[in-house]
């Protein structure tokens, strides 16, 4: 079975019978007419809360509750309904409607998870294009550990940069990237006193340790190593790694990459251990700052479901949408 459509496209009022991947469940409760559950259910066009209203059967609702799992593909008839300026699904078993875990090969992995619209064999080949020019042999040497091996390439390359946020598809981290490594390039050209390497370096490996931090199936979630520990300090990590392969590395060069890395997110505010402490950690977090605010302004203008001038969007706020 494919998809019909996303849910960017419902509307209130409508009625749905398609496909959606669940990012994560609440369990059963009472509400005076039996029990409900709700599930927060996803696809290529965004994310919304499903909310099972069923009967006084209560063995039964759990009994269909324990079939769902995080990642779980469901077949869902339901209505569209409006909550707190949010569309929400209402499944009522009572009018015919239901939710129903659809098994491996009965339905398309790339319907729930988007990928880049972007050509990613073009955008890999313009960041190689930006190492090639670094250089200093020991940063050159550090950015070849990585990207000569193809392992590591293709998952960079299919990598999300965000599980909700910026980027969040397939391609996304490199897309982002090559971006931030973009604005760094031209902050090099009008700040001639930053050092140009040191800075690509850092714009080019900012966002590595997302590798280890997001797990991608029919959602795109996070493994315990991205929520305990988090992608920049598992970036430094990776880079700290790296160097000390290296044969005589130099230290402070390795603290300096290793700093841009921890301090790529600009404040602690938005998760930075540390602020940037010299011009080309400043540099490189209003680059990465600068993508992802006019990334995120630019999603919320294209999915806007509503016939209003304005919407109001929880993560960039009020937007003007002509």
């Amino acid at each position: 079975m494919r998809k019909t459509i996303t849910i960017r496209e419902l509307k209130a009022g409508g009625t749905v019978d398609d496909l959606f991947a669940v990012r994560f469940k609440k369990p059963v409760s009472q509400y005076k007419n039996g029990f409900t559950f709700q599930l927060w259910i996803s696809d290529s066009g965004g994310d919304l809360a499903l909310k099972y209203w069923g009967d006084k059967d209560e063995k039964r609702i759990k009994a269909l509750l324990d079939t769902i799992e995080k990642g779980s593909v469901v077949h869902v008839k339901g209505k569209v309904s409006e909550f707190k300026d949010a569309l929400e699904i209402h499944v009522n078993p009572i009018s015919g409607d239901s939710v129903a875990v659809l098994k491996e090969g009965e339905f398309e992995l790339a319907d729930f998870v988007a990928s880049t619209t972007e050509d990613v064999e073009v955008m890999r080949a313009q960041l190689f294009s930006v190492i090639k020019k670094v250089e200093d042999r020991w940063l050159k040497e550090l950015l070849s550990s990585f990207f000569t091996d193809a392992d590591f390439v293709k998952s960079f390359c299919s990598c999300p940069a965000s599980i909700t946020h910026h980027a969040n598809w397939l391609g996304g981290l490199l897309e982002h990237t090559l971006r931030v490594t973009k604005l760094c390039e031209f902050y090099a050209q009008q700040y001639h006193d930053l050092d140009r390497d040191l800075l690509l370096t850092g714009a080019i490996l900012h966002d590595i340790g997302k590798l280890r931090e997001y797990t991608v199936t029919s959602i795109i979630g996070s493994t315990n190593q991205g929520r305990l520990i988090g992608h920049l300090v598992v970036g430094a990590g990776m880079v700290n790694d790296a160097c000390r392969l290296i044969e005589s590395f130099p230290e402070e060069l390795s603290l300096k990459v290793q700093h841009l890395v921890l301090s790529s997110h600009g404040t602690t505010e938005f998760g930075s251990p540390k602020v940037p402490l010299f011009p080309e950690a400043q540099a490189l977090a209003m680059a990465d700052l600068t993508d992802t605010r006019i990334e995120d302004m630019i999603t919320v203008k294209k999915t806007a479901n509503t016939d209003d001038d304005w919407v109001q969007d929880r993560n960039v706020g009020s937007v003007y949408l002509r």
